[in-house]
């Protein structure tokens, strides 16, 4: 039990050979060592410390063992959106020991291991985000989403607003034909995320640190709305009527219906525009150039005005966030900690440059964040939390 104690943490440390990684995982395919395998990875994350929380780790844990018997080696969990309402989760053991300590691979093999992640206890914030946002009136009164109790919230136009369940707003329309608009905002804030049903049967699903403006009810030749942040959007069909979101002055997307992706947050190097269904144009409001992108398209929009094409996008990474992931495919480690930052309200600061890291694999949005700093302890990255303060150490 010790040499495969000592070698499953050479494995998390990535200093396993090829052999070793074969010969590691063929044995936890046995039935019998399946006890075995759910301890070392509960260990690993110090999940024994809160005896309450293992029953919530049970049905992931029992799908992992299952996708681990029907192929050894790296895989990935199916993508099963939650907006369609079915029971999703990121296995925890497939993250851990087939997709994700041993996905980290940095090509530091050879690095002494360090205890690096330092966390204040008493001050430190480790509850990943939930559902929360501020709802904006038109006459600038605000409801706190989160403590709102559900069902009817307000009149604002020609639509009825109601809570229809924790994380979930929806507009409804009173007469057949708007006459009367206002226009409203939903916010969330870092470590929040909600969703919104428009006027005209739109769903939105908004990430962290990220702003929907929009009317109450639509009216004229397009539904326009606005973004800042990101935002999962399935547009009601309307040919009549096109859908538009606009995001600041970098550009504009206008879609007939379909299901896409934008990501425009303003620390980020570029405005990301992923189509899953249906056809979209990109407009850059400063050039005035404009694409059209099909299905498993990305345009990516940069400050300037240019707009790239990658015609074999990585669609379940784009929309990980909603699915309750993280998706790190090939991301550097700025990327990585910007996402942290919005999902566990951190401030990020740097004593130094930053380290070159490059990352691969998912995991769950749901994890403490003193887990996920385990992560950046794996990969030698140095940090020290205190309360909501994340610094990167030299």
């Amino acid at each position: 039990m010790k040499i495969l104690d000592e070698l499953f943490a050479k494995y998390l440390d990535n200093q396993c050979s090829p052999v070793e990684v074969k010969a590691l995982l063929a044995h936890f395919n046995l039935d019998e060592n399946e006890e075995t395998l759910r301890k070392l990875i509960m260990d690993s994350l110090g999940k024994f410390d809160n005896e309450g929380e293992n029953s919530t780790w049970t049905p992931a844990l029992d799908e992992s063992f299952h996708l681990i018997k029907k192929q050894i080696g790296v895989g990935k969990a199916k993508i099963v959106p939650f907006w369609k309402k079915t029971a999703f989760r990121i296995t925890a053991a497939l993250v851990l020991v087939v997709g994700g300590y041993a996905v980290y691979d940095l090509g530091s093999a050879n690095t002494k291991k360090q205890n690096i992640a330092r966390v204040d206890s008493l001050t430190a914030k480790g509850e990943p985000g939930s559902n929360k946002a501020l709802l904006t009136l038109g006459d600038g009164s605000t409801i706190a989403l989160e403590t709102a109790i559900n069902g009817f919230l307000s009149f604002q136009g020609d639509s009825k607003i109601t809570k229809a369940e924790p994380g979930e707003l929806v507009y409804t329309k009173i007469n057949s034909e708007a006459t009367s608009i206002v226009t409203n905002s939903l916010t969330t804030p870092k470590g929040g995320q909600y969703q919104v049903i428009l006027s005209d049967g739109t769903k939105v699903w908004l990430n962290a640190a990220s702003s929907l403006r929009y009317p109450s009810a639509f009216a004229g030749s397009y539904r326009t709305v606005e973004l800042t942040g990101e935002g999962y959007f399935e547009a009601a069909k309307n040919p009549a009527r096109p859908f538009k979101v606009k995001f600041g002055s970098k550009g504009e997307v206008e879609v007939l219906g379909t299901h896409f992706n934008i990501s425009s947050y303003d620390d980020e190097p570029d405005v990301n525009i992923t189509l899953l269904q249906g056809k979209v144009r990109v407009k850059a409001l400063s050039t005035g150039k404009s694409v059209i992108i099909d299905p498993g398209q990305q345009a990516q929009l940069y400050y300037d005005g240019v707009i790239n094409i990658n015609r074999n996008a990585d669609t379940e990474q784009a929309v990980a966030w909603a699915n309750g992931a993280f998706n790190f495919n090939n991301a550097d480690l700025g990327n990585v900690l910007r996402q942290l930052s919005r999902w566990y309200d951190l401030d990020i600061v740097y004593e130094g440059a930053l380290p070159k890291r490059q990352f691969g694999g998912e995991i769950q949005r749901d994890l403490k964040l003193t887990q996920v700093l385990k992560i950046l302890e794996r990969n030698q990255v140095k940090c020290r939390l205190e309360g909501n303060k994340l610094t990167i150490l030299k």
